[in-house]
């Protein structure tokens, strides 16, 4: 039967929902507004990952594709700052949705 719950998905999450707390916390540190784009992305993502966590959801091979491209494209314009976690969290969602539709290996 496998496991219920995709730990690649659930760390894609974590990171992504750690790195928006941080983002937050850096722009209103700097004086700065967070801008709304970035914090619409990486909420989304945080939630696409989160929904897909567990692997009877329909269409989670899809939502964490989309996620993790967003998070990747986050991850290389934010380079020079924060973009390093992102990155890694768009590249776990996107091999979280590479191994989704493959059946889970038979512990014997």
């Amino acid at each position: 039967m496998g496991r219920r719950w995709d730990l690649l998905a659930a760390i894609a999450a974590v990171t992504a929902a750690v790195m928006l707390t941080a983002y937050v916390v850096i722009m209103r540190g700097q004086g700065d507004p967070p801008l709304w784009w970035v914090v619409l992305a990486l909420g989304l993502s945080v939630i696409l990952c989160g929904y897909a966590v567990d692997r009877q959801r329909p269409h989670r091979r899809g939502l964490l594709s989309f996620a993790g491209v967003v998070l990747v494209i986050l991850g290389v314009l934010s380079l020079l700052s924060i973009g390093c976690p992102i990155l890694i969290a768009g590249v776990t969602a996107l091999i979280a949705a590479i191994t989704a539709g493959r059946a889970p290996a038979d512990p014997s």
